[in-house]
């Protein structure tokens, strides 16, 4: 239960107004309660400005969490962890970064020959701010997991019903029918969606000569690796993939159609292809027609992707 827990889907920290905002009140809540509850023998130490001093570890606490998830996002920025980064993981850098404001703590408390620069100095420092950071972070995980996590499943159900025909009795009758849509509004079926849709989409490679022509309604989506993408599509009812050198952000850029458009780092995908949504804390998975593997969307496309979906007649 536990490791499933650990496991679970959840949202990369980015370094951010909102991260920055998160800190200083940690680091507001860390300087106010050793003003006022003065723990680890707090009250015994005597000493001039006592408050501002201890003012100056809640900036600690507040400085360097920022300046580590910076050089950690730094390091793991060019990996694909965006997809697989869960709540263990996020604990784990967590962790680092109270090592680090531990370790922080202990050079400042050096200036005023509170703390011995020692391992056993360096423990007590640990364990002081992991005793008093433990509670308020856990929270914030649990917290933000939750919200994140209630939000896409709430979107994803309004969303799911959208895209199926709702079911409705016939007292008449006494038999559920489907509710009808819009004549020649079927987004599944290639030829039934709008006039602008029918014009092939010319796909072009970096060196300006490789192309692939393909009508929109084709697509089913496009991932990147590295400087190449490949385009996943319908023709004769057979799933193909043509691989271009190209970035996905040219591509992306060769694209007219407002419902094929980026819903992730290395991913765009053709909304009409969508036939369910799936939500969790990091955003969601598209399940599209004729393909066995999901489509993700991340966290900051999350809000554009399902906006186009409820825009889908």
């Amino acid at each position: 239960m536990f490791f499933t827990f650990l496991n679970k889907p959840f949202p990369r920290s980015e370094v951010d107004k909102r991260s920055f905002i998160t800190n200083f009140f940690v680091g507001c809540f860390v300087a106010l309660f050793l003003i006022v509850f003065e723990p680890f023998d707090i009250a015994q130490w005597q000493t001039d400005k006592k408050e501002l001093k201890l003012i100056g570890f809640g900036l600690v606490s507040f400085v360097i969490p920022i300046l580590v998830s910076s050089i950690i996002a730094r390091i793991i920025h060019k990996k694909p962890v965006e997809d697989n980064w869960t709540i263990g993981k996020e604990i784990i850098v967590i962790l680092i970064i109270l090592l680090c404001i531990a370790f922080a703590n202990m050079l400042y408390s050096r200036l005023f020959y509170i703390m011995p620069f020692t391992w056993n100095g360096f423990l007590f420092a640990f364990m002081s701010v992991l005793l008093i950071g433990i509670f308020p972070v856990t929270l914030h995980v649990l917290r933000k997991h939750n919200k994140l996590l209630k939000i896409n499943l709430e979107q994803a159900i309004i969303v799911n019903k959208h895209l199926h025909p709702v079911v409705v009795e016939n007292k008449s009758s006494n038999h559920l029918i489907a509710a009808p849509q819009d004549e020649g509004m079927l987004p599944n079926e290639p030829g039934t969606v709008a006039d602008e849709v029918k014009t092939k989409i010319s796909f072009v490679a970096d060196n300006e000569k490789d192309k692939l022509e393909i009508f929109p309604e084709q697509i089913l989506y496009i991932f990147s690796a590295s400087n190449y993408s490949t385009v996943v599509f319908i023709e004769k009812n057979i799933l193909k993939k043509e691989m271009i050198r190209s970035s996905l952000k040219r591509i992306e850029s060769q694209i007219k159609d407002k419902y094929i458009l980026r819903c992730h780092r290395a991913f765009i995908v053709n909304l009409h292809k969508v036939n369910k949504i799936e939500g969790n804390a990091a955003g969601y998975n598209l399940y599209i027609d004729n393909a066995e593997d999901k489509v993700p969307v991340s966290r900051n496309y999350g809000p554009t992707v399902i906006a186009a979906l409820k825009a889908i007649q």
